[in-house]
């Protein structure tokens, strides 16, 4: 049964008539519309007839799958819609005036009009509300939903689309839109904002835009300020969680005159431009990853904020600000305020309005690559960096805590004015030690503070000595040093000098530079890895010599650490090896004398710290015989041979913090002999003077490191002379074991004094020459007739090799 048909006013007054049926006949003929009295709920459905609907004051429509043409409600009255569709011929198919609209999975359409109208009576305090939600769509050729003052309109996983060709999607004057999920279409623009004509205070218009795309098909996704310029529109948008903005002019936002407008992009990303026209204002914030392609142009300011991310220019701005590892890849022109913070990027240029007082600032490690033109002021802070694209001037420079400026790029080689000079500040430059050609510092007024700079090295020698000009001023109040003290170039080294108010690099061949140390040292230390090796074998006969020998087989490990204090190193370097051998051995008689034989194969490690952040590393694999004699008389003869296998490797921190590396393969051939008597005494008491005789031959290498230096070593050799004693005895503990501590004493000399290196052409000596002592410590241990065990610790003093400490140990079985 259909509801009951009232006529909504009496024939009395024509002036107050009009009044009050105006909003109804923008919409459909009166004497067409099924009215809902006021304060009344009334339900609706598939069987109801297809009607327009009016709501009287307070009144409620529950509307469940049905289909009507348009609606109206007055003050307080609610259309609910689920599963039900509305469609007007002309105007709008709801009209609400301070009035509320919940569609639910439900189609509002108009084919001449607006989808939805969400208006208020200018008399009232409030507006009117609108939800769409569970794909629910508003549509209308002049625009999908209207919201003025104090509106108040709500999209979730809906739609809202203007069909015509110059249609809104949402247009909203100083009222309140929130969409989820949802798409926002217009065939000309997607949201427009401007202000309801009828008031006197402006109120923002609140505009959130989460997971939501806008479109405007052949304009601007987003429009602030649609009403004539004497009525200013305010409007605070924000566009989150993925959302998608789209222009068919590629304008994503449009502040036009007269206008204001806060824009905040969170964790989305946007292709397009944000356009302000002259007189009006925009704050536009990227944050949280969020990205923009595209231009803001007339902004009054811009920030990115929180790893956001913009390809394009800025186009005039009171300021831009990056901050916590933003990028920026564009020009900035007529900003008067730039701020890069906090481990951000920019790459382009600043362009700021001649004669302006206007300002630069990079701090906590933020990066600027790119010109800077008509900045007044530009500090760079707290590791930060200013990269330069080209020769330029600045006005004041301040550098402070390790803020830097770095000149051009390998092979480019550029000049930089500043008027004025303060702070504590880093310059990285580039030289060209062949050609005298290098970056140039001029300071052209006043200069003061202590500023570092960091030049080049280089691998290859300087074709002559002449000073290199790095600084140029006319002042006296600076001091400049360089970074590390030095500039390693070609094998030696370049110091910076002042001469009168500028300063120099200049060569000094008194101090080898750090990629001549490394190449020297890994040349002279092969012979101290073998010896390192040597020690297992030792200590092994000397076990086969007290105990007497069966067939057995071992496995020893060990350990040390040499300090090698050349003058050639400069500070020197340490040599830290470890390593693990196993071998057999057997007793064998010759002329009927006792020898024992046996074979051994093993490897080890040397890591050399060569300070200054370089390193240098040592793979040895060997292969060797071994046998000793012991006479009746006690006497014995130890002899080792072996063969070695070299893996050279140098990672050579530079005097311009950067890195260098090369390596190279050679072998070594080494012997050893020992003489000496085993003398026992009572209660297990030992001892044995001795004397040995070590030799070692290093194949030479050329090799090259990948800066350019140039390494030819000639062939290592080493021959080491040892006269000592050893004394121990052998106790034979209560459960059948027998241990046997000992201590040696021995005087070593190295008699080798020329092991020539060539590094680019120049000649260099590796003199390990000279005497040392050493002391060892130790004990075997044998459990029964098959195992046996060993340990010792040994140390040692000399002029140019000093071993801090050596460890080793190990097991023999006897078969």
């Amino acid at each position: 049964m259909s509801p009951k048909l009232h006529t909504p006013f009496q024939k009395t007054s024509i002036s107050l008539g009009i009044l009050t049926l105006l909003p109804l006949l923008m919409n459909s003929p009166l004497t067409q519309a099924a009215t809902v009295p006021a304060g009344t709920t009334l339900p609706i459905d598939g069987t109801t007839p297809v009607q327009s609907w009016q709501l009287e004051n307070n009144a409620i429509l529950n509307a469940t799958n049905a289909t009507t043409l348009e609606m109206t409600s007055s003050a307080g009255g609610l259309i609910n819609l689920t599963g039900s569709n509305v469609s007007a011929a002309a105007g709008s198919g709801i009209f609400l005036t301070n009035a509320s609209a919940v569609l639910d999975s439900s189609t509002v359409t108009s084919a001449a009009g607006i989808g939805i109208s969400a208006v208020r009576s200018p008399a009232s305090v409030g507006g009117s509300s609108v939800t769409l939600r569970n794909g629910s769509v508003a549509q209308g050729l002049t625009g999908g939903i209207a919201g003025n003052r104090f509106s108040v309109i709500s999209l979730q996983n809906s739609t809202a689309v203007g069909t015509g060709a110059n249609s809104f999607g949402i247009r909203m004057l100083e009222g309140s839109l929130s969409a989820t999920g949802s798409t926002i279409t217009g065939g000309l623009n997607g949201v427009t904002v401007g202000t309801d004509t009828q008031v006197t205070a402006v109120i923002p218009t609140k505009i959130v835009l989460d997971g939501t795309r806008v479109e405007g098909q052949t304009g601007s996704a987003l429009v602030v300020g649609i009403n004539a310029p004497n009525f200013p529109t305010v409007a605070d948008i924000e566009v989150r969680n993925r959302s998608t903005l789209v222009a068919g002019n590629n304008t994503l936002l449009e502040v036009r005159q007269g206008a204001s407008a806060g824009f905040l992009v969170d964790n989305s990303d946007l292709t397009g431009n944000v356009t302000v026209v002259s007189g009006s204002s925009a704050n536009v914030t990227l944050q949280n990853n969020a990205s923009l392609t595209g231009d803001l142009q007339n902004v009054t300011t811009a920030v990115l904020n929180n790893q956001a991310r913009m390809t394009g220019n800025v186009l005039g701005a009171s300021s831009v600000t990056l901050d916590n590892g933003s990028t920026l890849t564009g020009n900035l022109n007529d900003v008067a305020t730039v701020t890069i913070n906090n481990q951000s990027v920019m790459t382009g240029d600043v362009n700021a309005s001649a004669n302006s007082a206007s300002s630069l600032t990079l701090d906590n490690a933020a990066t600027l690559t790119g010109q800077v033109n008509n900045v007044a002021n530009f500090a760079i802070n707290n590791q930060a960096l200013w990269q330069m694209t080209g020769s330029q001037s600045v006005n004041n420079l301040s550098l402070g805590n390790g803020g830097t400026v770095g000149f051009g790029t390998p092979q480019q080689y550029f000049q930089l004015n500043v008027a004025n000079l303060s702070g504590n500040g880093t310059f990285r430059m580039g030289t060209d030690f062949n050609q005298g050609l290098s970056d140039l510092l001029n300071v052209t007024g006043s200069a003061s503070g202590n500023h570092q700079l960091l030049v080049t090295s280089s691998g290859l020698d300087p074709v002559n000595d002449s000073p290199i000009k790095v600084v140029q001023s006319v002042a006296s109040g600076a001091q400049y040093g360089l970074v590390n003290n030095r500039v390693d170039v070609g094998a030696f080294i370049y110091r910076l000098v002042k001469k009168g108010d500028d300063w120099f690099l200049q060569p000094d061949k008194t101090v080898v530079s750090t990629p001549t140390r490394a190449a020297l040292a890994i040349a002279g230390t092969a012979p101290t890895a073998i010896y390192g090796e040597m020690v297992l074998l030792n200590n092994r006969m000397g076990d086969l010599r007290v105990n007497g020998g069966q067939t057995g087989g071992w496995v020893r490990s060990f350990g040390s650490q040499y300090s090698i204090s050349n003058n050639a190193y400069g500070n020197g370097y340490k040599q830290r090896q470890y390593g693990l051998s196993m071998g057999v051995d057997t007793p064998v008689q010759i002329a009927g004398e006792r020898v024992l034989l046996g074979v051994f194969a093993g490897y080890s490690k040397s890591d050399l710290d060569l300070s200054r952040g370089s390193s240098g590393e040592i793979g040895s694999t060997s292969l060797g015989l071994y046998g000793t004699w012991l006479g009746d008389s006690g006497y014995y003869l130890d002899t080792v041979a072996k063969l070695n296998h070299f893996r050279n490797k140098a990672d050579v921190m530079l005097s311009d913090n950067t890195k260098t590396k090369g390596s190279y393969n050679n072998l070594g051939a080494s012997a050893s002999v020992e003489f000496g008597k085993h003398i026992e005494f009572a209660d297990g008491y030992y001892i044995e003077p001795f004397t040995q005789w070590q030799a070692a031959s290093v194949q030479g290498k050329d090799f090259r490191l990948d800066n350019g230096l140039s390494v030819d070593a000639d062939t290592t050799r080493s021959m080491l002379g040892k006269a000592g004693v050893t004394v121990g005895r052998g106790m034979k503990l209560a459960d059948g074991s027998v241990l046997q501590p000992h201590v040696r004493v021995a005087a070593v000399h190295e008699f080798v004094k020329t092991n020539e290196v060539r590094v680019n052409d120049n000649k260099f000596n590796n003199d390990l020459s000279g005497t040392r002592f050493e002391v060892a410590a130790g004990a075997s241990w044998t459990l029964n007739d098959r195992w046996q065990l060993h340990a010792e610790l040994d140390t040692s003093k000399g002029d140019n090799v000093t071993k801090d400490f050596g460890v080793n140990m190990g097991a023999h079985y006897r078969f």
